[in-house]
């Protein structure tokens, strides 16, 4: 098992500014950076909270934000600003993903990450 680091300040900070920039972004210069960086985020902190049952909701939320991210791909590829309803289910998990944040663990965002650096690697390799 390995020891549990709690996310600090400062990283919590970065984390949050990422994820309300970019949608910021989405939500008035739309481009594919702040996309991907959502999208990034988003999974990172889903893989996280898998089979971490004390945060169920949490993780609800972040994987209907991240469908809805899903959903407007082809219009932030083309420039195009959010309409309100298609940005607040995305809110809706930043919010909820930030309040989450100071709670979870380093070491399980560590792991996600590089679990999705594998599933990144075997798409590539897949040529999906």
């Amino acid at each position: 098992m390995l020891k549990r680091i709690p996310v600090c300040a400062p990283l919590r900070d970065e984390f949050s500014m990422l994820l309300h920039t970019s949608l910021w972004c989405l939500d008035n210069q739309p481009n594919s950076e702040a996309f991907n960086n959502l999208a990034r985020i988003f999974n990172v902190v889903g893989l996280a909270l898998e089979n971490d049952f004390r945060h169920q909701q949490e993780a609800r939320l972040i994987a209907g934000g991240a469908s809805a991210l899903n959903q407007v791909m082809r219009k932030v590829e083309a420039g195009l600003k959010l309409s309100e309803h298609e940005s607040a289910p995305i809110r809706v998990a930043i919010n909820s993903m930030d309040s989450l944040l100071g709670r979870l663990s380093v070491t399980d965002l560590y792991l996600a990450m590089k679990r999705l650096d594998r599933i990144e690697d075997a798409n590539v390799q897949e040529g999906v």
